[in-house]
């Protein structure tokens, strides 16, 4: 151990490649359920306790593209490889599927995958969610082509408008000066009609139900929506940052009434870099219960479900996973896949006449070893975006850092390794004249609350030098630790404050949990085909508009 002194010495730039396997929270959930253990490699199902789990099939999709049940041990039940969607999916109690399609509007497949309805929004395209109302009818979000206020739309089966809302007309008081300017105001991410509940039934008007929930993850706003006027009658904001999901527990359930909120917590990544789960009682507004746990955070995107049994299915999107948990915290399922998850849902059994027909699988503990912790790739991303620019290096387009010195607290997963690249920037020396460059490049782990620096590596690069490194670096010994990864880079032989002008460069950290053994689906086989141009263009907008991709 030794101090890595002139931390902060320069201007710099870089890229660490952080991969950890098994990865999972630093506070034990204890799983005592006994069982043949699955490999997850063969399912991406790390946790599973039948007996405290709330089973059935858990809709999902493959890699953002092709939707498909699972059952508890990840086994794939049912696909609709020729569905042309995009995000979000419900499946209907006669086994079709409803979802949000890769041009402008909203789609519907039956069991067997041929598409038997769809609605194409006419000014402007369907994003975030699609609901089936009690009436039969259909329910998306519109963002407009032209305007700064999204619309909620309602459509029959023959496609007309037999409802629309425009959110401009009634959240204007609501809008924050910081986000006065934006183009997208108020990026609404999802509407829910509400269900039977107690408020309505002790006298509670604002909560009748088919009025509708809704969230606005710009404005950091959750409301209700009188569904015969068109006013709000109900509002919360205390606490929310970039929140999704507002949902109603429905009246199956003990907790019927209370509000969960997904809520990210989406400036946390500077802080303790946690998203919370919160159950808010809205009549009057009280907090009740609330879930945060240290290596859980998706600072955009996340959804979050309420089971019959007091569960929450949570799928933490950017954190590449989908879990479910008791009301203690204890984590009693999880779903890691070598991709993002979106969205996921469970479903009982006999959800549909297509799922009672087929007999339950057997339930196959998952027990992982004790030092099994996941924790989501978020939380041990280096940079953001604002913290990184594009430049051009040989030709190639590379992300770097903005700065050549820095510190950023992780939680590292178990099993963590960072692969680092480094390197010069040979064009801007030669524009600059310097014909004699040498840069030194280090990298450090410190342990929170202490002074004391490991040193992971110094490396030297000059002219002479080949331009690019890369190393693979062991961060086992920090594992499920809230640590600090440091960066240092300083121009040798020149003052400790002279900048180095861009020259020596870090690239930027490229984020994956990823397990190669994880082979049994293969994109092969569940691919629907190639996408057409405006349907591959279709679809980049609509991961932009949810955070998946930059």
């Amino acid at each position: 151990m030794r101090k890595l002194n002139s931390l902060f010495a320069t201007y710099w730039v870089l890229t660490l490649l952080v991969s950890g396997l098994g990865a999972g929270c630093a506070t034990p959930d204890p799983i005592e359920s006994a069982g043949t253990q699955e490999p997850a490699s063969q399912s991406w199902v790390t946790v599973y306790d039948p007996s405290r789990s709330w089973n059935g099939y858990t809709l999902a999709f493959y890699a953002h593209r092709v939707p498909i049940l699972l059952d508890m041990n990840g086994r794939i039940v049912h696909r609709w490889p020729e569905a042309r969607v995009k995000s979000r999916l419900r499946l209907l109690e006669d086994g079709s599927l409803l979802g949000i399609a890769l041009g402008r509007g909203i789609v519907e497949y039956d069991w067997d995958g041929n598409r038997v309805w769809a609605y194409e929004a006419e000014h402007g395209f369907a994003h975030h969610d699609v609901i089936r109302l009690e009436n039969g009818n259909t329910m998306t979000l519109i963002r407009p082509d032209e305007g700064r206020f999204d619309d909620i739309v309602e459509v029959d089966r023959t496609g007309n408008v037999v409802w629309q809302w425009h959110s401009g007309d009634y959240l204007e008081s609501f809008i924050p000066p910081e986000i006065a300017n934006k183009t997208d105001v108020t990026h609404l991410n999802s509407v829910q009609e509400l269900p039977d509940n107690p408020w309505f039934e002790r006298g509670d008007e604002r909560f009748r139900p088919g009025n509708l929930l809704v969230g606005s993850r710009e404005m950091n706003l959750v409301f209700v929506i009188d569904k015969q006027t068109q006013n709000l009658t109900w509002t919360f904001g205390a606490g929310l940052d970039k929140q999704h999901e507002p949902l109603m527990i429905g009246p199956e359930s003990p907790r019927a009434g209370n509000i969960l909120i997904f809520n990210n917590r989406y400036r946390s990544f500077y802080g303790d870099r946690q998203s919370t789960l919160l159950e808010i009682k809205p009549s009057p507004d009280t907090l009740l219960w609330q879930y945060r746990s240290t290596g859980f955070y998706s600072p955009t995107s996340g959804v979050e479900q309420s089971l019959p049994n007091g569960n929450v299915l949570i799928t933490s999107s950017r954190g590449g996973r989908t879990f479910e948990i008791t009301r203690i915290g204890r984590i009693v399922w999880e779903w890691v896949p070598p991709f993002d998850t979106t969205r996921s849902q469970r479903y009982s059994h006999d959800h549909t006449p297509q799922l009672a027909a087929m007999a339950v699988p057997a339930p196959v503990a998952v027990t992982p070893p004790p030092d099994h912790r996941h924790i989501d790739t978020d939380v041990y991303r280096f940079a953001r975006r604002g913290l990184r620019r594009d430049i051009v290096i040989d030709g190639q387009k590379v992300s770097v850092l903005k700065f050549n010195n820095d510190c950023r607290d992780l939680v590292l997963p178990f099993g963590a390794k960072v692969h680092v690249s480094y390197g010069l920037d040979s064009k801007r020396l030669t524009d600059h004249g310097r014909t004699e460059y040498a840069a030194r490049f280090r990298m450090g782990v410190r342990r929170i609350g202490t002074e004391e620096v490991t040193e992971l590596f110094e490396d030297t690069l000059d002219q002479t030098t080949q331009a690019w490194r890369t190393k693979t670096l062991d961060l086992q010994q920090f594992a499920l630790r809230k640590v600090a990864l440091c960066i240092a880079t300083e121009e040798v032989g020149a003052p400790i404050d002279t900048p180095t002008e861009g020259i020596a460069l870090w690239q930027q950290p490229l984020v994956e949990v990823y397990n190669p053994d994880a082979t049994v689906i293969t994109e092969d086989d569940l691919s629907p085909g190639e996408l057409t141009p405006d349907e591959l263009e279709a679809r980049k907008k609509h991961l932009e508009a949810l955070g998946y991709i930059n």
